[in-house]
């Protein structure tokens, strides 16, 4: 009987065993490939404090470029930056004030710099009248115009400090120059010498801190950036109340003592006496420094099509670190703006090295300077390293990582997404089929919910204009932008790991690559069928 059972039980195993295997049906995308512990790794480097914020340019973002193309070396990707290399080179210019060479000379006294005025990054020497204009704006809808009567050309324009009573950023407009004018724009464009701001309690209290970043930090641009039949900013001067009070000095304006915040407000603009003239060299000295873009092709398989690109981008770069601490904490970590895009970017290129190769090309590309002005995305487009014509499609990712609920102010939390929930921008903009794709993959998978508050262009928060999908879209490149919204640590000390809700970080990642391989194996790209009036936004 014991035989009888122990050869039933070895039957059966054998039985058992001898059955196939059930195999789940492997997924060509790997889009599982994409996990929350990467994304969390990940970002716990990308946003720490041991890269103090990814200033451009800085260490830290060095280190984090660095980080990103050993990944993408190791995982076999095609380098598409300069000289076979993944980096593509931006040269830099660092100007900073030349402290000791730079004065002011007013009634026969010579001023010095730090004690009796600051001075900005423009060089440049002015010997000239001037005219006062109040706060200096110009606010079309509010009929507002310091300047109506006055001749400023060859003239140095004296301005309060900050915008009109009143007045508030909706009420600008849309387009510098037309809806709205800022002093020195106005300064620069109308011929005037030079611009001197008569400083409030802003200026008042961070004059010690005005004057070190001037003389140390500075500012760094792009020279690239420059053009050659661009008129020239105009040299800027903060004055100290004790020399707005000498430029004042008997001049019939009704003003007892223009370093009366209040007489200063009440002051209408006027010329001052043609015969009082300022004098005023502002020296720097100019560094070069050198910033880059990471960009990476994963190779499609079909002969013809891989000629095209999906470009996908994010910013790597973030805004460095606080003169002072606040609350003990001096780094801008970015870990959602935009560790957040940097770290999908990166969980993406991994998980498409294990998918099945896809017909078209796959870009990636991590700009730098976004925080700056889109100085990456801007740089790229005038320098392509891939034909312009061939990329196909750019999603841009820029803050994805964070959801409601939130702590603190709840008006700071009003334009802010939910679980399940992702901002989508300029998807339907210039191509309907790209709009269609982006809803139809989103429904195939986790049916986030597509919030289309801010695809509006002419929206008050300007979104669409405001990350690197926008110098792609300039030149006829159908974009998607993916956003989380204004939360209260935007630009804020603490936008740190531990508020990043991974789950929906994941959620959104994966979709936005199944969308980037959707359109990877269409038989034809998504057709630009609308057009958008692109503006200025430099």
């Amino acid at each position: 009987m014991l035989q009888r059972v122990l050869l039933l039980i070895l039957c059966g195993t054998v039985l058992l065993t001898a059955q196939p295997a059930v195999k789940k049906k492997a997924d060509p995308t790997n889009i599982e490939g994409i996990t929350r512990a990467q994304l969390y790794d990940y970002l716990s480097f990308i946003a720490s404090d041991e890269l103090e914020g990814r200033d451009t340019p800085s260490r830290g973002q060095e280190i984090a470029a660095k980080f990103i193309a050993t990944h993408l070396s190791r995982w076999g990707y095609t380098p598409a930056g300069d000289n076979g290399s993944f980096f593509q080179k931006i040269l830099l210019h660092k100007t900073r004030v030349n402290g000791t060479a730079t004065t002011v000379t007013l009634n026969g006294q010579q001023y010095a710099f730090g004690d009796a005025f600051l001075a900005y990054t423009v060089a440049g020497q002015f010997s000239a009248p001037m005219v006062y204009v109040s706060n200096g704006f110009i606010i079309r809808s509010k009929g507002i115009d310091p300047y109506a009567g006055l001749d400023v050309k060859g003239k140095v324009i004296i301005a309060l400090e900050g915008m009109p009573k009143g007045v508030t950023r909706g009420d600008f407009g849309l387009k510098l120059g037309e809806d709205y004018d800022t002093p020195s724009n106005y300064a620069k464009n109308n011929g005037a010498a030079g611009l001197i701001i008569i400083p409030g309690p802003r200026a008042l209290g961070s004059w010690e801190r005005d004057k070190n970043n001037a003389l140390s930090r500075g500012s760094v641009s792009v020279p690239a950036f420059n053009k050659p039949d661009e008129k020239k900013a105009v040299p800027v001067i903060t004055a100290s109340m004790k020399m707005v009070d000498a430029i004042f000095a008997g001049e019939k304006t009704g003003v007892q003592s223009m370093s009366v915040r209040a007489s200063a407000d009440s002051a209408k603009p006027f010329a001052l006496s043609p015969s009082r003239k300022i004098t005023a060299d502002v020296a720097v000295r100019i560094d070069t420094l050198y910033t880059k873009n990471i960009i990476a092709v994963w190779e499609g398989s079909d002969k013809k099509l891989k000629e095209e690109y999906i470009a996908f981008g994010a910013h790597y770069d973030h805004i460095g670190l606080r003169p002072e601490p606040l609350n003990g904490d001096s780094i801008y970590n970015g870990a959602d703006d935009d560790g957040s895009g940097t770290v999908g970017l990166l969980s993406m290129a991994e998980a498409l090295t294990k998918a099945q190769r896809p017909k078209r090309s796959m870009m990636f590309i991590w700009h730098t300077g976004e925080e700056k002005g889109l100085w990456g995305s801007k740089y790229f487009v005038q320098n392509p390293t891939v034909p312009l014509g061939s990329i196909v499609t750019q999603l841009n990712i820029d803050m994805i990582g964070r959801s409601k609920p939130d702590t603190g102010e709840a008006s700071k939390n009003e334009d802010f997404v939910a679980p399940g929930e992702i901002f989508s921008i300029g998807s339907k903009m210039m191509s309907t089929q790209l709009g269609e794709l982006n809803e139809s993959v989103n429904a195939s998978l986790f049916k986030l919910k597509l919030n289309y508050k801010f695809d509006d262009p002419k929206d008050p928060n300007r979104l669409f204009y405001r990350s690197d999908h926008y110098n792609y879209a300039k030149n006829g490149i159908p974009i998607v932008f993916y956003f989380d919204g204004l939360h209260e640590d935007y630009h804020r000390v603490t936008d740190h790991v531990d508020k990043i809700d991974f789950d929906n970080l994941l959620k959104v990642t994966r979709t936005i690559y199944a969308l980037g391989l959707k359109i990877a194996d269409l038989p034809k790209r998504p057709a630009v069928d609308k057009t958008f009036s692109a503006e200025d936004v430099d």
